[in-house]
Parts: structure tokens; C-alpha cells; sequence
């Protein structure tokens, strides 16, 4: 059984730190050595996590909201797995994939309290539809969304109560294909029967008129040429030539800075037919200069199986020892790079498994960074990586498996590795927000939070479409 755990990254010894580069698993991170600090978990007591909640004859009906204002809405098919959501102040798009409906496209609207589905079902066409990626609104009326193999849908409506207009367009991806993986979706073992699969497929953009999408290795931009109709344009490929057969390169996320700047994270590395994908975590800038590979490694068997490769940022951990100095330990995390979130000009929290790297191209520094006091008691078996953060006001927002929790912005602290936790941590100070719904535990991944205020959050996931208002 492959183990992995919440780094705190103040109680890390040097030491432990390049015993812990060693640990076996996808995304394994760095072996702690905690001194003290308190444990939240994410439900209402540790006791309730494997057993009914107990009840009285005296208490209250169950709500559908917890005690922090999270709140379960209800879906119009229970099986639903809620792969992306973007939340507007009266509504919310989502797009979610079922073995039994393939991909769907939903709308959640304030004044119902409902979702409705506002797909016309073409993306479910045979040879289509078996997967969803991320998508992208650049307003209540015109909405991207993606679905294998490499297909972007573009819907359009003339007002909010009109219905939805959609065309697709296949990526012209060009990249390599293989027999025995798909070139748009990675995945990695989590036991025996059970994989975890993220999609390497997406859209994102600044505005109506700036949209991109990623397939595979590939990144392509919405681009009209000589007044034509708009097209999808490659405009940069990560790969290497010289890389083995059973190398795969992903890019997998995406988050836009400003109208000049915006990010893509991704990874690479082999693949192998019981495990699955393994390898190093990538990182590119897009400006109005063009694109830069930020982050990039070789990868490599041995226990420090990432070598940073030239022209790129040098990800290290620092140490502060009284009495005998500051180091920093030259390191870089293994696992891809699933989510990432703009906080300043050139600066971007980018996350690893259960780590992050503060990385700021002005300083040309990654620091890999932990977060410690946040333990959530999943079950045995399930490694809890963090699957998406986003920058929402002041605050990040960080989902994982059954868990949502916000954090400070301080990159005086990331910058010397700090972190983020609860008291008594020198690092961003951590936000805790329970998902425990009907007072249990909720067992379930929540692939995806983001929100437009701390007011309006959304955390979807497996079966679950979760909305934390006042």
C-alpha cells in the first residue's frame, strides 16, 4: 500500500526530508516529523467517520446544509460524477461525466435551485463523449466545454432564458498516439481494482475573445486568420524527442493571471501497464512574449527520480537550523502537477500531490512547500492529493478527497517554505471549512472548487455538487 502525507514543513529536518524523496507512489510526499500542532479533521468528530451518526427522537429533520453553510443540491441523476464547475453570482455551469449518460452539461440557477442539462447530447455521438475536461465561461451566455477525443463545444444563447446553441470543433492534434494509453487522459493505481484517472484535456481563457484548449501534449488557441471564422491553432507542444516509447508528456490544468498571462501545468514521465503513469511535474507561461517552460525535469529510476532540466527553475526546500544556518536543499517533487492558481504577476502556486510549489519567475524560485494541522480521515486505501486549489478574493481554496479548506496568500512565508497550517505554523494560516454532510464524513473526491467570492463557493466532485453561500 503506497502511503503519502500532509508535509509541515517547519518540523522537516533536512534529513527526513531527502529520506522522505524515496517514499513509493504517484505523488508521494515528503515524510514529516510534526511538532506539535493541532489536528482538524473534516467532519464533526473522528468517532462519526465509520459509523451512523447518532440520532435522538428529539432532533431535527436533517438539512441540506451543514453548520458552515455548505450545502448538497440535489442532481438530476444520482450518478453523476461533477468533473468541472464556474460559478457566476446567480448561476453556476458544471460539466459531469456517467457510465450510463456519457458526458453532460449542466446549469444551476439561483431563482430554481435546481440544475437542468443544456447539452443537445451531439457529444455523445458513437466514437465520442467517453470522458470529460475542464470548461470555461467567459459569460452567463457563451460557454466551452470538452470531451474526448479532443473535442471543444462552444454553446452560445441569446439571453440567460434562451436555450443554447452548440457547434464542436475536433483539436487538430497531431501528437503521438499509442496502442496500449489514451494521449488525452493519464492515470495511476490507488489499489489493485482502483485508479484514479485526471484528464489531460481542458479549456480556459481571459475573455470571449482570448480562449484556449489542451489536448494531450498540445496547447491550442481560438484564433481567426485573415477575417475568417475562428479556428484552433497549436501553438506549443511538451515533449521530447529523445524520450523512451513509454513516455507519455500531459498537460493537464490550466488558469489564466491576467489578459497577458496564463498558466499550464502537466507532466511527464513512463507509463506502465499495473501502475500506471508516473514521472515529473511540468509547468509553462504564456505572455505576450510567448511561451517559457518554468518548471521541467528528466525523469529517471532511483530514488530522486527528477533531475531539473537546464534553462529551468531549480525547485528546492529551505531550512532554517538555529546555530548553524539557512540551507536550500536543491529537490524536486515527483508526481505531475494536477492544479495550480495565479496569486501575483509572475508568481503561481502550483500543486503535487500533497505539496505545493510557491514558484515566482521575477526571484526564479520554486519552493516546495507543505501544509500541515489538516487531516482528514480518509478511508484506508485512499490517497488524498490535492485535486484542485483556486484563488478566490484573498483566500486559496484547496479540494481533495472529502476535504475543502482555504489559505492565507503569504508568499513571504512560502518563499522560505513555511507552508501553510493551523496555529502554531509561521506559514499561511489555514482556513477550515467541514463538507461533512448529514453529519458524516463525506467519503466521495471533490475534483473541482472555485467561486467568485467566499460567499459563493462551489466544491463538485464524485456525485456531489456542493455550494457554500451566507
Amino acid at each position: 500500500m503506497r502511503r503519502s502525507y500532509w508535509l509541515a514543513c517547519g518540523a522537516v529536518t533536512l534529513a527526513a526530508l531527502v529520506a522522505c524523496a524515496t517514499s513509493d507512489g504517484e505523488g508521494a510526499s515528503l515524510d514529516p516529523m510534526i511538532d506539535g500542532g493541532a489536528t482538524v479533521v473534516d467532519a464533526a468528530s473522528p468517532e462519526g467517520v465509520d459509523a451512523a451518526p447518532q440520532r435522538d427522537v428529539f432532533a431535527p429533520v436533517w438539512s441540506a446544509c451543514n453548520d458552515h453553510g455548505w450545502c448538497e443540491t440535489e442532481l438530476p441523476d444520482p450518478n453523476l460524477t461533477f468533473i468541472d464547475v464556474w460559478p457566476f453570482e446567480e448561476r453556476a455551469f458544471a460539466v459531469a461525466e456517467s457510465d450510463t449518460l456519457g458526458t453532460k452539461v449542466l446549469e444551476w440557477t439561483e431563482t430554481a435551485q435546481a440544475w437542468s442539462y443544456i447539452d443537445d447530447n451531439s457529444q455523445n455521438a458513437y466514437g465520442s463523449g467517453q470522458y470529460a475536461g475542464k470548461i470555461y465561461a467567459p459569460s452567463e451566455n457563451e460557454l466551452y466545454f470538452t470531451t474526448a477525443p479532443g473535442i471543444v463545444y462552444r454553446g452560445t444563447r441569446e439571453s440567460v432564458s434562451a436555450p443554447f446553441t452548440w457547434e464542436s470543433t475536433r483539436l487538430p492534434y497531431d501528437g503521438p498516439t499509442y496502442a496500449d494509453r489514451d494521449p488525452g487522459r493519464a492515470w495511476t493505481a490507488l489499489q489493485d481494482t482502483v485508479k484514479r484517472y485526471v484528464p489531460a484535456l481542458g479549456v480556459t481563457g481571459t475573455s470571449a475573445d482570448d480562449v484556449y484548449a489542451w489536448f494531450g501534449n498540445r496547447i491550442f488557441r481560438r484564433t481567426s486568420e485573415d477575417g475568417g471564422p475562428p479556428t484552433w491553432i497549436s501553438e506549443f507542444v511538451t515533449e521530447d524527442p529523445s524520450s523512451a516509447a513509454s513516455e507519455s508528456f500531459y498537460i493537464l490544468n490550466a488558469s489564466p493571471a491576467t489578459s497577458d498571462e496564463i498558466w499550464f501545468v502537466g507532466g511527464h514521465g513512463p507509463i506502465d501497464a499495473a501502475t500506471g503513469f508516473t514521472g515529473c511535474p511540468s509547468l509553462f507561461r504564456r505572455t505576450a512574449s510567448g511561451y517559457s517552460v518554468v518548471l521541467d525535469s528528466t525523469f529517471s529510476d532511483g530514488p530522486m527520480p527528477c533531475s531539473t532540466k537546464p534553462g529551468t527553475i531549480q525547485p528546492t526546500y529551505y531550512q532554517e537550523i538555529p546555530g548553524v544556518g539557512a540551507f536550500e536543499l536543491p529537490l524536486s517533487l515527483p508526481g505531475w502537477a494536477a492544479a495550480l492558481a495565479p496569486v501575483a504577476p509572475g508568481a503561481v502556486v502550483v500543486t503535487v500531490g500533497l505539496n505545493f510549489y510557491y514558484v515566482d519567475t521575477e526571484s526564479n524560485v520554486a519552493r516546495i512547500n507543505g501544509i500541515s494541522g489538516v487531516n482528514p480521515p480518509t478511508p484506508n486505501g485512499v490517497i488524498n492529493d490535492l485535486h484542485s486549489v483556486a484563488h478566490v478574493d484573498d483566500r486559496l481554496w484547496f479540494s481533495a478527497h472529502g476535504i475543502v479548506f482555504g489559505s492565507e496568500i503569504k508568499p513571504d512565508a512560502w518563499r522560505v517554505s513555511l507552508g501553510s497550517g493551523t496555529p502554531p505554523s509561521k506559514g499561511a494560516s489555514i482556513e477550515m471549512t467541514s463538507v461533512a454532510m448529514k453529519g458524516r464524513y463525506l467519503n466521495e473526491p471533490l475534483y473541482q472548487v472555485r467561486g467568485t467570492s467566499a460567499n459563493n463557493l462551489w466544491a463538485v466532485g464524485n456525485r456531489y455538487a456542493l455550494h457554500k453561500k451566507p
